[in-house]
């Protein structure tokens, strides 16, 4: 046999030897898990990311990071991890515990109640990061990591040991507040962190199958593939879960013109109890998807509704196919926008109001409906339903050009100018105690300003074909920037921003350039530069965050396109539950 012969043969076995090890290898790497199981089925809700480097390597690919991430110094900070997806897998062949871990890392933040303390509300939740095949390496990263981790959280703790659910617990509890204290446990291949007994009990027997588990909940199984069967992040809230945050979000919005309506309080339960005969949960999804401006965040989320309020709720709410009007009126300087952009919106409302009245019991409907009649009063100063639909028109939007609640401005369309002018008069002269106040009328640049001698009522002003009502400092800014041309519509920033398909009752807009900074600060201190930019000018070319509101066959729909999504929000939990900082 010559020479070369032998050269050639020895080649093929070499190939067929490195094609047959890359294979055993491939093969050996270990399959994603349904971490859902880990996830009791009686929690209020959980998120879950299921490819952490996955989900590095798109954000560092997004628009809005190719953007900042070079002026905050953090452009190679999270390269590592990306390299992860790619090579981390090979790590626990050659030592590397953490890259083998984190390359198959699987997580899921889980929260399995509420505990409310006068104002304060403490959630009772558990954080499951499960590393397929890599129970070994997972337990030496859970020795090096775990103390420095509770001494973060909690600062000087002690240590102790207990058996749940036939598991060994360490507990450690702060030494300043026992109330707080971080359980750790480890299930085979799966670390489970939770900040109470109850939390880790509950996700040791879901998946133990000692309980139900959140995996064969068949409300959750249906609404993934409407956010998202693929998507970078999901979560689920059940319908305990969806109740238990309206009783809340009851609590917060009582104050403004909900909280002077009659019954502000009462409603709640109104709310609560619609919420659980109509309501089988909420879903979200985010994803990564290619926008106006390159790669950017999709958040969906879903109110799942029962199919005949679904029918209901479709006849009733009714959005216009134009576009918004008040998009040429909202300066281009506004923080936060809101358009309703529906069909007769007063009118609409009582129709929303007969479809809950219609599902709950006659006492509740009773107080719903007394409610409604305090709000319009303390809106419009008008009880009539038929002064408010014959004066709005078609379209209602507000925007915040601060951050302040206070300084918010309403934006009401005209339908007939002459009542809704009148409409602005009663807002300006009655409030809740029945005082009657007068009114001080204003010329300013070619607009009639009718101020209130109550403070609390504000001011109106005609802008275009729309009634502004505000505190009069904001609608003397609206009156400037609208005589500069300076509105939403026209400006740059609006016109790099990706909106939604599709025709929606509700539109809204957000300026992320605070969430942004925020986010990156974070990013850079937690990677460890202690100098930070100030006054990035990159931040105000980032684009809006974009959502449209609609009724579909599921129930209420959100998309929300935006450069990062709700990362900035996930991240500023992470920095800000470090006591270092």
């Amino acid at each position: 046999m010559g020479k070369y012969t032998r050269t050639k043969i020895s080649l093929l076995v070499l190939g067929v030897v490195l094609l047959a090890t890359g294979g055993w290898l491939y093969f050996r790497r270990p399959q994603p898990v349904d971490i859902a199981a880990y996830v009791p089925e009686s929690a209020l809700g959980y998120l879950e990311i299921n490819n952490l480097p996955q989900l590095v390597t798109n954000l560092t690919a997004t628009r809005g990071w190719q953007q900042l991430a070079p002026v905050y110094g953090v452009s190679d900070k999270l390269g590592y991890l990306a390299q992860a997806e790619k090579f981390g897998w090979l790590a626990g062949l050659t030592g590397n515990n953490e890259a083998a871990v984190f390359a198959e890392a699987q997580v899921a933040i889980v929260v399995t109640g509420l505990e409310a303390r006068g104002e304060a509300v403490k959630p009772r939740f558990a954080l499951v990061l499960a590393s397929p095949g890599n129970a070994k390496a997972l337990q030496a990263v859970i020795e090096k990591r775990l103390p420095e981790l509770a001494g973060n959280l909690l600062g000087q703790t002690k240590l102790k040991t207990e058996e749940q659910a036939g598991m060994p617990v360490s507990v450690f509890q702060s030494v300043a507040d026992a109330q707080k204290e971080l359980l750790s446990t480890r299930l085979d291949d799966a670390w489970i962190l939770a900040n109470n007994a109850d939390s880790m009990l509950d996700c040791l027997n879901a998946k133990l199958g000692r309980q139900p588990a959140m995996a064969n909940n068949f409300y959750r199984q249906q609404a993934r593939p409407a956010v998202g069967e693929n998507a970078a992040a999901f979560g689920f809230v059940t319908a305990e879960g969806v109740k238990r945050l309206l009783r809340f979000g009851t609590y917060v919005a009582s104050g403004g013109v909900v909280g002077k309506a009659a019954l502000a309080g009462a409603v709640g339960e109104v709310f609560t109890e619609f919420s659980n005969r109509t309501c089988d949960g909420m879903a979200y999804g985010a994803s990564f998807e290619s926008g106006a401006n390159g790669l950017e965040v999709v958040d969906r989320y879903l109110t799942l509704f029962k199919p005949e309020l679904t029918d209901k709720l479709k006849t009733v709410v009714k959005a216009n196919s134009t576009e918004a009007a008040a998009l040429g009126v909202i300066p281009a300087a506004a923080r936060e926008v809101t358009i309703y952009n529906v069909a007769q919106p007063s009118q609409t409302l009582e129709e929303l109001e007969k479809a809950i009245s219609a599902r709950v019991d006659v006492a509740q409907s009773f107080l719903l409906h007394q409610f409604v009649l305090g709000m319009r009063e303390a809106a419009f100063g008008a009880k009539a339903s038929e002064l408010t639909n014959a004066a709005i028109g078609d379209e209602i939007a507000s925007f915040n050009l601060t951050k302040e609640a206070q300084n918010r401005v309403w934006l009401i369309a005209a339908r007939d100018r002459a009542m809704l002018a009148k409409l602005g008069e009663n807002i300006l002269t009655q409030f809740q105690d029945k005082k009657i106040a007068s009114i001080n009328r204003e010329a300013v640049s070619g607009y009639e300003l009718l101020v209130s001698t109550e403070p609390t009522r504000g001011a109106t002003v005609f802008v275009g074909n729309f009634l502004a009502l505000g505190q009069r400092d904001q609608l003397l800014r609206l009156i400037e920037i609208h005589r500069n041309g300076q509105i939403l519509k026209a400006s740059a920033q609006f016109k790099l921003t990706s909106r939604p398909t599709g025709i929606a009752p509700s539109l809204s807009f957000t300026s992320i350039k605070d969430e942004s900074n925020d986010l990156m600060i974070a990013l850079a201190r937690l990677t460890g530069l202690s100098v930070i930019p100030a006054n990035v000018a990159a931040l105000d070319q980032l684009p809006l965050a974009a959502s449209a509101t609609s009724i579909n066959e599921r129930g209420l729909a959100v998309e929300t396109r935006s450069p990062f999504g709700n990362l900035p929000f996930l991240v500023s939990l992470v920095a800000g539950s470090n006591p270092q900082q």
